[in-house]
């Protein structure tokens, strides 16, 4: 619905999973250098070419980051919390309670599902039994396991829900149609409601006809 036209766009395939070792360094953590920060017309966030080894590939930017800066990837969880460095890739269970956090998987290994948007973060609020509850950008709180990949810091593009789309045509660019006549009344179903936040969602010993 209010899907069409829009300017021809270029889409880069991003790699949500974070934590993809190379051969025969399955032990080492992943040290990655970033080469450029730029815009994507197929998402509200920017995204970064980072390489390191034999590859380059794209992942979403966060706030700070810029070309040149060095970016960690690490799948050990130790007795002690890791020091938070923006940009940074942990499990959950690795970092301090209060961390910002963005690019959230939901099942070990799947890649990023939650948190990607322009601007927005999650808060590691605790952690329980090997398994750890983070609160979305939304207010909503999930449960995921510890091991769960996250990278440290906001989302890139943080001024992006303050642009000024300025007239109509600026949306038929970004391919997004007007509504119909019929849905521009001023009913009640339009606009922000106030509701109690749902009960915290945990993605914690589905059945595994839910993970796929």
């Amino acid at each position: 619905r209010r899907i069409g036209g829009g300017h021809k766009q270029r889409y880069r395939m991003i790699d949500f999973q974070r934590l993809r070792y190379e051969a025969g360094k399955e032990q080492q953590p992943i040290e990655e250098k970033v080469m450029e920060v730029r815009y994507d017309p197929c998402r509200s966030a920017d995204i970064a070419l980072v390489a390191g080894g034999s590859r380059k590939r794209w992942i979403i930017a966060t706030e700070n980051m810029e070309a040149g800066d060095l970016i960690r990837t690490s799948g050990a969880i130790g007795r002690m919390a890791v020091l938070a460095k923006e940009g940074d890739s942990h499990p959950l269970g690795a970092l301090p309670v209060g961390t910002l956090v963005n690019n959230l998987e939901l099942f070990p290994g799947k890649g990023a599902q939650y948190i990607r948007a322009a601007g927005t973060c999650g808060v590691l609020l605790r952690k329980v039994n090997g398994t750890a509850i983070v609160q979305l950008p939304s207010k909503h709180q999930i449960q995921v396991l510890e091991t769960c990949m996250v990278t440290v810091g906001r989302v890139s593009n943080v001024e992006h829900n303050k642009r000024v789309i300025g007239k109509a045509g600026r949306n038929r660019w970004l391919g997004i149609r007007p509504s119909s006549g019929l849905w521009q009344r001023k009913g009640g179903w339009a606009g922000r409601k106030i509701r109690p936040l749902p009960p915290m969602k945990s993605f914690v010993n589905l059945p595994s006809a839910a993970k796929a």
